[in-house]
């Protein structure tokens, strides 16, 4: 039969009790408290919360910086045709996005919800077209991507049917509500004025000079 070699030495107990501990199934799933991965976690974490503050800053920095901007345009030009059709724009944007988001429960059919997304899209081609050149062309030259594909908006004559249009389409979209109401007729009253003025300025050889001087850059198309 086979024997059993005797061991040479005695077995040490310390080295037995290593021996077995090295043999128990590690258990994951446990919490670690490993010192320098906690340390690596909160560094993680303060790393992302000045991250977030960093950006929340830059964006607070770009939104001033813009309504500066828009402040130095209108007191660049406080007389002029152009800021005054850029102005009336940026507000029907603002209460159309309104219109859509409906807060106040101011419109409550399909047609009324559509005429307010369809006054998003032409304000916001209001504001591309009387905006200050230079913002647009940091925006991808926007204003001139623009008249290229919809050259009538290039002319003084295409923009002011446009805006007539515009106008006529918010005065008949009469929101339920006194204010609501009140507010849509003045812009759309505004906006069809301003048409008004532009073809009266374009048209008018006597005006074209002081609309030159009214309306900017505008005048000369």
């Amino acid at each position: 039969g086979f024997g059993c070699r005797p061991l040479d030495r005695p077995l040490d107990p310390w080295s037995f009790t290593v021996a077995m501990a090295s043999t128990q199934p590690q258990m994951y799933g446990q919490p670690s408290s490993d010192p320098a991965a906690e340390l690596q976690r909160q560094m993680a974490t303060a790393a992302a919360q000045q991250a977030a503050q960093q950006g929340a800053q830059v964006a607070s920095q770009k939104a001033k910086h813009g309504f500066y901007e828009i402040k130095a345009y209108i007191q660049e030009n406080p007389g002029s045709v152009k800021v005054m059709c850029f102005l009336v724009g940026l507000t029907l944007l603002v209460f159309s996005i309104l219109g859509v988001i409906n807060p106040f429960a101011v419109f409550g059919t399909p047609k009324e919800y559509l005429a307010n997304v369809y006054n998003i899209i032409f304000s916001v081609i209001i504001c591309i077209c009387e905006g200050k050149e230079d913002w647009m062309r940091s925006c991808g030259d926007l204003q001139g991507k623009l008249f290229q594909r919809c050259f009538f908006l290039a002319t003084q004559t295409g923009r002011a049917l446009f805006y007539f249009y515009v106008g006529s389409m918010t005065i008949l979209l009469l929101p339920s509500g006194f204010i609501w109401t009140l507010i849509y007729i003045i812009l759309g009253s505004c906006l069809c004025l301003l048409s008004l003025l532009m073809l009266f300025f374009a048209h008018c050889g006597r005006c074209r000079s002081n609309y030159g001087q009214m309306g900017g850059s505008s005048g000369q198309l």
